[in-house]
């Protein structure tokens, strides 16, 4: 990409955020921050009791992850931050740090049964990890469902290898679209390509292409 591109991870726990990230780091050259490592931080106090981050471990992860995107956004030219950003306010925060550091932005959700995000949630706790109950994702679910900000859409619903598939295909399209320079039918080539993929594009390359 020909400038710094942040990559706004949001969905529910259990969605494949972190399988998201960790493929853009080692397939892309990306650097990953996560916000959960952040509010883990905090120890005990950064869960309530239905297993979610307390607003102290959200108020907490997301501004110290807001400043190493900062930072990480003069060196790198993909960042990738994810978290649940069921709040519209620190959406609309990163895409701000975006915007001042001169980068380019993508809201992408990453989406997946809810059945199949608890499961994997509660394998993660049977080995000590800690996460919120169905309910609690139910709740994550209910606000992200609202927001009106999302880019993309990134469907996690089959095996890893087609999971993996769709996100190089995201970052491909990404890659094309900052190049101005490319032909139009090489972008509608893309989008057909992404359109095989279950990859939704909600926002602004819908109304450009």
């Amino acid at each position: 990409m020909a400038r710094p591109h942040l990559i706004i991870v949001c969905g529910i726990p259990g969605s494949g955020k972190s399988t998201f990230a960790l493929r853009t780091v080692e397939r892309w050259g990306a650097v990953s921050f996560a916000s959960e490592t952040f509010a883990n931080e905090l120890g005990a106090a950064a869960r309530t009791a239905s297993g979610d981050l307390s607003k102290e471990a959200i108020l907490h992860a997301y501004s110290a992850m807001g400043a190493v995107v900062t930072d990480s956004l003069a060196a790198n030219k993909v960042v990738v931050a994810v978290g649940s950003f069921r709040s519209e306010e620190y959406r609309r925060r990163f895409r701000d740090i975006a915007t001042r550091a001169g980068a380019g932005v993508t809201m992408l959700r990453i989406v997946c049964p809810i059945q199949k995000a608890a499961k994997r949630v509660r394998s993660r706790l049977a080995f000590g990890e800690q996460g919120p109950t169905e309910q609690a994702i139910l709740q994550i679910d209910a606000e992200l469902n609202r927001a009106s900000d999302i880019d993309i859409v990134l469907t996690n619903d089959s095996s890893i290898q087609k999971f993996h598939r769709r996100v190089d295909a995201m970052i491909q399209f990404l890659e094309l679209d900052a190049d101005h320079d490319a032909p139009t039918e090489a972008v509608m080539r893309r989008l057909e390509e992404l359109a095989t993929e279950e990859i939704v594009l909600t926002r602004k390359w819908i109304k450009e292409v």
